[in-house]
């Protein structure tokens, strides 16, 4: 048993737990890599395919949060600069600012739970950002604020299955308390949305 477990040092240690570089998904290849020390970890310890599973889900929630962090950011970011409106520019930086601190938590806990976190987001969160980024400044508001509706739609599904599914108590006590705060950005956005479609 200690032979295996410090075997598995010696891989972790090794693999330096990071995404590799190239022209894959970011998120493909954090997903990929946390796969490996799943079943690393699993063989080492001799653990049940089921705790497998819950190692994945965890990794998987993980992964999938960060590359939305960064897609709410950097869609904000954008918002600064373009939106024609004062209110959504102010409300693009508290997104950008709430946002930014959710991942750093998020990566301080990956790293301590020897989670691989994505350095880019994921193809599907680009192309979101490239449909926000293509609207030049007319019309800006409304592709912004519909893109972060859809974004925290997403964050609030993901995040409610997570608070009472993650195996990992740390990320699950960060899901649970993301969670109402995920739900007040939801209803502040749309809340902006009809404002900006009511002044067309």
């Amino acid at each position: 048993m200690k032979n295996r477990l410090n075997a598995l040092l010696l891989f972790l240690i090794a693999s330096g737990l990071s995404a590799c570089t190239g022209s894959q998904d970011a998120v493909q290849q954090a997903n990929q890599a946390n796969e490996r020390r799943n079943e690393t970890v699993a063989a080492a310890i001799e653990t049940p395919e089921q705790i497998k599973k819950k190692l994945d889900y965890d990794a998987g929630f993980a992964v999938a949060a960060s590359s939305s962090n960064q897609l709410e950011v950097a869609i904000s970011k954008l918002a600064q600069q373009k939106a024609i409106a004062l209110e959504v520019k102010e409300w693009a930086k508290t997104i950008e600012t709430e946002h930014t601190k959710m991942d750093q938590e998020l990566e301080a806990i990956a790293g301590r739970a020897n989670i691989t976190l994505p350095r880019m987001m994921s193809d599907d969160d680009r192309d979101h950002y490239n449909d926000v980024d293509d609207r030049k400044y007319f019309g800006f508001d409304k592709k912004y604020l519909r893109s972060l509706k859809d974004a925290h739609e997403r964050d609030v599904q993901r995040y409610a299955a997570a608070a009472t599914q993650l195996s990992n108590a740390e990320l699950r006590a960060f899901a649970a308390q993301a969670l109402p705060n995920l739900r007040a950005h939801l209803q502040q956005t749309e809340e902006l949305y009809k404002r900006a479609d009511e002044r067309k």
